[in-house]
């Protein structure tokens, strides 16, 4: 396995954990503090950190995630976030309801998925292929390119497919829509 990797997902692991602990802070304190400890590490990275081992140090040095963010909080009133935010709930509804209404709804839908932060890259990509572009592309490339004699049975079984694939991506986003996931 490359060393680089190695030390780049030790890193990206790092920050997706102080991510998590830093989302009681309020959410200009968290970008803040998220920024700082992002250019801290590359840094000590272009600084000479190179090797595993190299960054494991350094990020011990550093702190834990919960001892950082421990300090950021002295002096800090934290306010318990909604379960679920209006915006979050908004995005994760026009995503599969907004190319009905309008299409631009859907757009609202993914410029709002994507400046969320209750999201990972992942999530954002999933919630990003629901209807209109993603699933129905999906079916129309089987309408097409699949023989006219196929059975129906098949047919239904493809279209029930993508129903589901996109319920579980819808429900996956509702439920993930939280703070402090584990």
């Amino acid at each position: 396995m490359n060393v680089q990797n190695d030390a780049d997902r030790l890193v990206d692991d790092y920050l997706l954990r102080l991510r998590k602990e830093a989302e009681p802070l309020p959410e200009g304190r968290r970008t803040e503090l998220v920024a700082e400890v992002t250019a801290h590490i590359a840094e000590a990275r272009a600084e000479g950190a190179v090797s595993e081992s190299e960054v494991r140090d350094m990020l011990a040095r550093l702190g834990s995630p919960e001892e950082i963010v421990l300090a950021a909080t002295d002096g800090l009133v934290l306010v318990d976030e909604p379960r679920l935010r209006k915006r979050d709930a908004a995005a994760v509804l026009l995503l599969p309801l907004g190319g009905f209404v309008v299409l631009f709804g859907w757009v609202i839908g993914v410029v709002l998925l994507w400046t969320s932060d209750r999201w990972t890259r992942n999530e954002k990509l999933m919630g990003t292929l629901i209807w209109p572009f993603g699933y129905a592309i999906l079916g129309v490339l089987v309408d097409h390119f699949v023989p006219t004699d196929m059975p129906s049975w098949l047919a239904w079984t493809g279209w029930i497919i993508i129903i589901v694939a996109q319920t579980a991506t819808i429900s996956m986003l509702f439920r993930n829509a939280q703070p402090r996931r584990g």
